[in-house]
């Protein structure tokens, strides 16, 4: 991936979890799951005393509801409104949004609506030391992620303008290891093999995970033959995706971008930064898969992508319910 003076990256490195902290007065949005790496934030609640935690306790496809202390606030996802008033409850200093251990159709929301405020913002996302190998691999499933798909819907507040048959829309899939995904995002959208450029996270998490990629998607790359279209962009890095995209985009005046978000879940927040700032090209398409309950082991480096470099979005960009 080349990177151009004009094409700023926000992604700091941690290597410790340890050495992060919650600036004083700050909002930390963040879910807790079984996996080990989204378990920091409870040791940081018994010794940052004047950041207020916001933990995900409940979730479906419309509603989620925080635990804030002993209070509990439901939130319709849909509702500028309502995330709004979540999020200007206090003059925070800063707010935190740690996607690590958040659904895509919690965190994508949120994250639109931090974008139209002017305290400091930082999405937090723990990588994982490692992904958990299927007992069984197949040359598509390599590794126990997934345990099935619910379909394509859109994310709450992110329905497209984008025509669905628009024939010269480029299909865009950020790609992840799960073949099987790939495959349906084909079947079911049925792209022309001809506008077919997905991306690749390279370099990875760790240096072999590009291969396991490519060989989760080998069928389905040498059948569209896709992959002679390929590019790459760091896994843990959004803002590169935010490059790319906006590169295919503008290579062809303004091409629409039909964006499958079936990779990392850095890859899919620089698919919705994109999406916020260009709504009229962009469609984002999302499978809402059943993730395994451990299906990563251990924890590797903390990204930090500070949201408050980037440009302001103008209010009439992004779409959603008052």
């Amino acid at each position: 991936m080349r990177y151009r003076v004009n094409e700023p990256v926000f992604t700091s490195l941690v290597s410790d979890v340890a050495d992060l902290r919650p600036k004083p007065r700050s909002l930390y949005i963040t879910g807790i799951s079984v996996e080990e790496r989204s378990q920091h934030t409870a040791t940081w609640e018994a010794s940052c005393s004047d950041v207020t935690f916001a933990r995900l306790v409940v979730e479906d496809a419309a509603t989620t509801k925080f635990s804030i202390g002993q209070e509990e606030i439901s939130i319709q996802l849909r509702s500028t409104t309502e995330i709004g008033q979540f999020l200007a409850a206090k003059p925070y200093s800063a707010v935190y949004l740690d996607i690590t251990g958040l659904p895509h159709h919690v965190w994508a929301p949120l994250v639109r609506a931090i974008r139209g405020r002017t305290e400091p913002a930082f999405c937090i996302y723990v990588e994982p030391g490692d992904y958990r190998f299927s007992k069984s691999p197949t040359e598509t499933t390599v590794f126990d992620l997934s345990e099935s798909i619910q379909g394509i819907a859109p994310l709450p507040g992110f329905v497209s303008l984008v025509s669905a048959g628009e024939e010269d829309a480029l299909f865009v899939p950020l790609l992840g290891f799960e073949g099987a995904r790939f495959a349906f995002m084909l079947e079911t959208v049925q792209p022309d093999r001809k506008h077919i450029c997905p991306v690749i996270g390279v370099p990875g998490f760790r240096p072999e995970y590009p291969f396991y990629t490519y060989l989760g998607n080998r069928l389905q790359l040498t059948e569209t033959r896709a992959w002679q279209n390929v590019r790459f962009a760091p896994a843990n890095c959004p803002f590169s995706v935010y490059h790319v995209l906006a590169e295919l985009s503008q290579s062809d005046s303004g091409r629409r971008l039909r964006v499958a978000l079936i990779g990392t879940k850095p890859h899919a927040l620089g698919a919705v930064l994109y999406s916020l700032d260009h709504p009229n090209v962009t469609e984002l398409l999302y499978d809402h898969p059943v993730r395994k309950a451990k299906r990563t082991l251990g924890t590797s480096r903390v990204c930090v992508y500070d949201l408050s470099l980037l440009p302001p979005i103008r209010p009439e960009r992004g779409s959603g319910a008052a």
